[in-house]
């Protein structure tokens, strides 16, 4: 049984791309509606306990508890490591033993004593001569008047103008594709 998307392929107009990507950011801010975590500082722990155990298993030594911040403001907590912007390595970045690289920004806010997904950006920059460049995974904080062209949430499959509609993933989700998946595949 086709979808509703598939229905009628050969009519499908801007128009109807358009429709169907609205409705996909419809579906994901409902999902996101859903998704709860802990408190800010607690999924600042989660996380720095995460890369502390994937740090141990690795020869490239990182310091997950000088590199994530917390920053809060009355309207929301980020949780950041590295630059908000990958221009190059830096100390900041969590560095793996296969030369690639990662920086993240993981927007909070606090809902009845816990935290709702607001936004996240995950820049996971292949080590050199690799192709594609980088893999990013953003969660917008709102929809874009063109969900066709920029999805709230999205893939940069090394190209900075092109935007991949993924499905959310937990923050936690990610880091394991970003570990488990693809660096193992270096």
């Amino acid at each position: 049984m086709a979808g509703p998307y598939r229905q009628g392929r050969l009519g499908v107009t801007l128009e109807r791309a358009r429709a169907h990507a609205e409705g996909l950011d419809s579906r994901t801010h409902d999902e996101i509606q859903q998704l709860r975590f802990g408190r800010p500082h607690e999924v600042l722990s989660e996380i720095r306990a995460y890369l502390l155990r994937r740090s141990e298993e690795m020869n490239t030594k990182n310091n997950p508890i000088k590199l994530l911040r917390l920053r809060q403001t009355d309207e929301a907590a980020l949780i950041v490591l590295g630059p908000a912007i990958d221009k190059g390595p830096t100390p900041e970045h969590f560095h793996f033993d296969s030369g690639a690289r990662l920086s993240f920004g993981l927007t909070l806010r606090g809902v009845d004593g816990a935290s709702k997904l607001v936004s996240f950006r995950y820049h996971y920059q292949l080590p050199a001569n690799r192709t594609p460049e980088f893999l990013r995974f953003d969660l917008n904080d709102a929809p874009d008047a063109d969900p066709l062209s920029e999805p709230r949430c999205h893939l940069h499959p090394g190209l900075e103008k092109v935007r991949i509609p993924f499905s959310l993933h937990d923050p936690f989700e990610i880091l394991d594709r970003i570990f488990f998946v693809l660096e193992k595949g270096l």
